[in-house]
């Protein structure tokens, strides 16, 4: 059961990656990370500094909303130990957050305050402009996607997020939202490597993205039904015994 609640965090994050939102996006987090144009990153042949270069970059843009995440997580699962006593209720409110987030993305109905929350794109735009090519800009890029772009991602990442406080731990909390930072990461590392094949995979993906957002609606479903039924518990378990030497009691 803790190896399910660990594969779909980094599932959501996967799924995150796909969202209408980010994908329309990609050219110009790229462009801003890298100092590269699209055209230029659409280019079938690029030398070997501009490729590293690329790849150094972004590996500094995701190490930069990883950090994000994973201290939210944390943050989370103490707040989730502290408030341990009324384990019931934060179990029935967590559930209920992601329960509501699940049906919206199954299309149920819509959360319009979620788009009153939402960065304009010329935020990026101006931003580009003063960009360098150093991993160091990429990464406070990361920093800053992490915090202005959460609403692009906001049921998977809100939700994710109340898991980690589910587990009332700590380095739980932490555990999780790496998982969804990989599964985010991963995708953006790739598109880094190979820009110009990826885009195309993705643009076609477009095309599925109703089916996305429900195969994530389906996931938050899921982990709503794990809170509810207090069962994110074996997670803590199961971690202390594949790995002892952590901190993981509740």
């Amino acid at each position: 059961m803790s190896t399910t609640v660990l594969i779909i965090a980094f599932a959501a994050g996967v799924l995150s990656f796909v969202s209408p939102c980010i994908i329309p996006m990609l050219g110009v987090y790229f462009s801003l990370i890298t100092g590269q144009t699209i055209s230029e990153l659409k280019e079938a042949q690029l030398n070997q500094e501009i490729r590293v270069r690329v790849f150094k970059n972004t590996l500094a843009f995701v190490v930069g909303f990883s950090l994000v995440f994973v201290a939210a997580g944390a943050l989370a699962g103490e707040l989730g130990a502290i408030l341990e006593k009324w384990q019931g209720f934060l179990n029935i409110l967590g559930g209920t957050v992601i329960l509501v987030l699940a049906l919206k993305l199954l299309g149920v109905f819509a959360l319009p305050f979620l788009a009153k929350i939402a960065w304009e794109p010329a935020f990026f735009k101006k931003l580009r402009t003063k960009a360098t090519r150093s991993p160091w800009s990429a990464f406070m890029v990361g920093l800053l996607f992490s915090i202005a772009c959460s609403h692009c991602i906001a049921p998977t990442l809100y939700s994710i997020i109340a898991v980690a406080g589910a587990t009332r731990s700590t380095t739980n909390g932490m555990l999780v939202m790496l998982m969804f930072s990989l599964g985010l990461a991963i995708p953006y590392i790739l598109t880094g490597l190979a820009f110009n094949r990826v885009i195309k995979v993705l643009k076609r993906l477009r095309k599925k993205q109703r089916i996305i957002e429900r195969l994530a609606g389906l996931l938050m479903l899921y982990m709503a039904y794990l809170i509810y039924t207090n069962q994110l518990t074996v997670l803590t378990g199961y971690l202390s015994r594949i790995l002892p030497r952590l901190p993981l009691g509740m």
